[in-house]
């Protein structure tokens, strides 16, 4: 299900969101941090299971927004399509807030119309060998951040996607069935038992390869790349695919 009818589904469980006492006026900072109420920290993890990357040729226009905001260039590209997924399977809500609270971790976008979370996901295409080291040096430094790895390791040199997220929210239910609390985009979050879903169709859902040469990749999601919400695991943060474009 798309997030537009999802959300349009739910608005009339609004009020669910005020009655479990979520705090609407949390305080501005730099961090998301751990702030349910009722349970702990939450975990994101990004579900390999509903990515199905596939390739599709799309001639792009030149005021589209995806232009306009850099996720691809006017003309004939071949992008990479995939859906990305994100259960929440801690102990605590995901709670994000009021976007416009929060300009360190929102921007808004004129093309768009909304605001966009700075850095909510990070999609990277590795050739095998790269993507062995690669994973190989994550696992040995759990501590870093994908940036911190980056910077560490300048060989390091994946072909990236280009994707803002838009709106934080129980999408889909992923276990535990409960009622959605976060349905609409003014305030964020995801619960205990929700996904977040950015299907495939939406803009900048993909990974440019125009030009790429043909052969075997592997394409890598990673969602809180940057840590910019708490949680109780990073680690399981990143899943893969395999592509052959």
């Amino acid at each position: 299900m798309k997030r537009t009818t999802l959300v349009g589904c739910l608005l009339g469980v609004l009020a669910s969101t005020v009655s479990t006492g979520v705090d609407l006026s949390l305080a501005a900072d730099t961090f998301v941090p751990c702030s349910d109420p009722l349970g702990g920290c939450p975990d994101l993890i990004t579900d390999p299971t509903t990515m199905a990357p596939n390739v599709q040729n799309k001639n792009i226009k030149p005021n589209d927004c995806q232009v306009v905001e850099g996720m691809t260039q006017a003309g004939n590209r071949k992008l990479l399509r995939f859906t990305f997924t994100t259960p929440n399977i801690g102990e605590g809500d995901l709670i994000v807030g009021r976007p416009e609270d929060h300009p360190e971790w929102f921007e808004w976008s004129d093309c768009h119309g909304h605001y966009h979370f700075k850095e909510y996901a990070d999609y990277r295409l590795w050739t095998p060998s790269q993507k062995a080291s690669y994973e190989s040096y994550r696992v040995a430094h759990p501590e870093m951040t994908a940036a911190e790895v980056m910077t560490a390791n300048p060989g390091f040199t994946p072909i990236k996607g280009e994707k803002a997220g838009f709106c934080i929210i129980d999408v889909l239910p992923y276990s535990l069935p409960s009622v959605p609390k976060y349905v609409i985009c003014d305030f964020q979050g995801i619960s205990v038992g929700w996904s977040d879903e950015y299907h495939e169709s939406l803009d900048g859902q993909f990974v440019d390869v125009t030009g790429v040469p043909s052969g075997s990749y592997v394409l890598e999601a990673e969602v809180n790349s940057e840590r910019l919400y708490q949680e109780s695991d990073y680690t399981n943060n990143r899943a893969y695919a395999n592509v052959t474009i």
